[in-house]
């Protein structure tokens, strides 16, 4: 690896997998009750800043060995990095921080420990990038795993960057980072502690260590590299382990068209590849089977007898129901509608709407992908491809689409893209089209960063004009309910979150929900009750002292799902056993009196 292009992918895969091996590491003290160690915070602190130096030290060099026309590309992305920084500082507001990647290390860091939380299912998912969240929520910095999770999308964009300038120029590196780096789906989650872009860095990591092996067979260290990035994947987050999965079919079915190597070092390869590929998600399995005896849970129920179902409640809508008759009755959609998916992904995506997948992505992604097979390294662009497709068409199969779900086969889209490029610069006779055409899309992706700037509002706070709770009470309409349990309710008050979308992160006092969206267990405490005792004494069953509702939500829900003997005992209950202590915008606290 003389080559220092080819050097950098090979350090920005090891940084990654070095990540992941000290996130694993905290999970391994966090099970062992050393959460709040000063030793195992730190290290964790301290790889991330090593990374976050890798990161610039290579981005900043990166504008000295380009032209004109890379250092404005390579200005657009520091000019899009810096939004990002700035957009990462102000409070966490996004859905999935307060219902999972905040919520649930915070809770861990109460308890010292990394414990059962048997009413979120979603906790016993593997959560690597959590874990490197974890301390700096310890330590009341929210908004730096905001930071960390952008940090991964910067790695990606590296990697990227590495594999284009070394299979063409830097140029071509710096245009695939940009154009990763601008993606409206990539702008929106670089600020938002989730850890979709954790998974997209280690599957693309995984693959480009891949196409770097099948160039060096003889090199065992891409090859290692490949399947603990792939495995790494894997506990981030479960779609992982479909990425893990086809990368392994991939790189088995090109191993075959190989014979000549001959069977028993195909054999050993692919042995490495899965004995490696396991171990970084290993712990997070054998945690799943001993605390529930299913080690994939709440997922695959159907092959595995679990000893524990999670709290009563964990949602169940649309069981059995394939993706056709599921869009049919939720958004009326019509046959060709739902065949048209893995294409109207790129064009009629939307933010917040779960029928427009939740996200945008841009149509530059396909649209070039006519001329990227063309010219040499056929073989790779032919694993980019199968690996994108097949990866779209499962995720469509078997889970809701949202678009954060499918980020995994961006990249290989990029490197088809910059690939188009490439190869229409060097036939077209006019490249100022060209030119043009690229230009248009990076202002439609400039034009979506400076709108979502303008939505965040991030300056007020910033520049100490707005503090911490007018911000969050802008953002959020349940914070000043949250705000009142945190002053004024007890320390030993447990809250019963009604309607209130899980996102519990700011609630300081003890608090139950239902694993689903609808409250499940209060309907069964209803349902079975035959006098309003019954129904408290449930509730006090769970020890909720205090129920936070928004109110015009629970009233329809409870009205359409009880009869008239069970809303008549409901009624009966709220006139004598609840007492109103605060509403504001929708949010009602009541006290469970005696």
């Amino acid at each position: 690896m003389a080559d220092p292009i080819s050097s950098l992918l090979y350090q920005t895969s090891l940084v990654g997998c070095l990540l992941g091996a000290v996130a694993t590491i905290y999970f391994f003290g966090g099970l062992a009750g050393y959460i709040h160690s000063p030793v195992l915070n730190l290290a964790v602190a301290i790889s991330l800043v090593a990374a976050l130096i890798f990161f610039l030290c290579h981005f900043l060099a990166a504008a000295r060995e380009t032209n004109w026309v890379g250092r404005i590309l390579w200005l657009s992305a520091l000019v899009i990095v810096f939004v990002e920084i700035i957009l990462g500082l102000v409070p966490p507001a996004a859905r999935d921080e307060l219902t999972h990647h905040l919520a649930i290390p915070r809770l861990y860091a109460r308890a010292g420990r990394i414990s059962e939380i048997p009413m979120a299912p979603y906790s016993y998912y593997p959560m690597l990038l959590d874990m490197l969240y974890t301390p700096w929520i310890y330590w009341g910095y929210d908004f730096v795993p905001k930071l960390v999770h952008g940090l991964f999308g910067w790695l990606t964009g590296l990697a990227l960057y590495a594999y284009l300038s070394r299979r063409m120029n830097v140029l071509y590196g710096l245009l695939g980072f940009f154009f990763f780096l601008s993606l409206p789906a990539i702008l929106r989650l670089s600020h938002w502690a989730y850890v979709d872009l954790g998974t997209t860095y280690y599957v693309t990591a995984a693959l480009l260590c891949i196409v770097r092996w099948l160039e060096e067979k003889k090199s065992r260290s891409w090859l290692i590299l490949a399947a603990l990035s792939a495995g790494f994947s894997v506990a981030t987050k479960p779609n992982g382990l479909l990425a893990w999965v086809l990368l392994f079919l991939l790189f088995a079915l090109f191993l075959a068209k190989q014979p000549e190597r001959g069977w028993g070092k195909i054999s050993l390869d692919l042995a490495v590849f899965g004995i490696a590929g396991c171990l970084p998600c290993l712990p997070w399995l054998l945690k799943n089977w001993f605390q529930t005896g299913n080690p994939f849970f709440p997922l695959l129920a159907g092959f595995f007898s679990s000893s524990s179902a999670g709290e009563p409640g964990a949602e169940k809508t649309f069981v059995g129901l394939d993706i056709f008759a599921k869009r049919e009755l939720l958004y009326g959609e019509s046959g060709w509608q739902i065949a048209a998916l893995p294409l109207r992904i790129f064009f009629s995506g939307q933010d917040d709407n779960p029928q427009y997948f939740d996200g945008v992505l841009s149509p530059i992604l396909i649209l070039l992908l006519p001329w990227a097979f063309k010219g040499k390294w056929i073989g790779e662009k032919k694993l980019f491809i199968s690996f994108a497709l097949l990866f779209l068409l499962y995720a469509i199969f078997l889970a809701d689409l949202r678009i954060r779900y499918i980020l995994p086969i961006v990249p290989p889209l990029i490197v088809l893209l910059v690939y188009g490029v490439f190869n229409i610069y060097l036939r077209i006779k006019r490249p100022a089209y060209l030119f043009a055409g690229l230009l248009v899309f990076a202002a439609l992706h400039g034009a979506y960063l400076w709108k979502y700037f303008r939505d965040v509002e991030p300056t007020a706070y910033l520049l100490g004009r707005e503090s911490r709770e007018v911000y969050l009470q802008r953002r959020l309409a349940e914070y000043p309910a949250f705000r009142y349990i945190n002053r004024e309710l007890p320390p030993t008050a447990k809250i019963y979150l009604l309607f209130v979308g899980r996102r519990a992160y700011y609630c300081d006092r003890d608090y139950f929900h239902d694993g689903g969206e609808l409250p499940a267990y209060l309907l069964s405490a209803i349902q079975s009750a035959d006098d309003p005792m019954q129904i408290e004494t449930a509730l006090e069953r769970r020890g909720i002292t205090h129920l936070l509702a928004r109110e015009d939500l629970l009233q329809e829900f409870l009205s359409h799902n009880l009869s008239p003997r069970q809303q008549g005992l409901w009624r009966l209950v709220a006139a004598r056993h609840l007492r109103l202590l605060f509403e504001e915008r929708g949010y009602a606290v009541y006290r469970i009196r005696d």
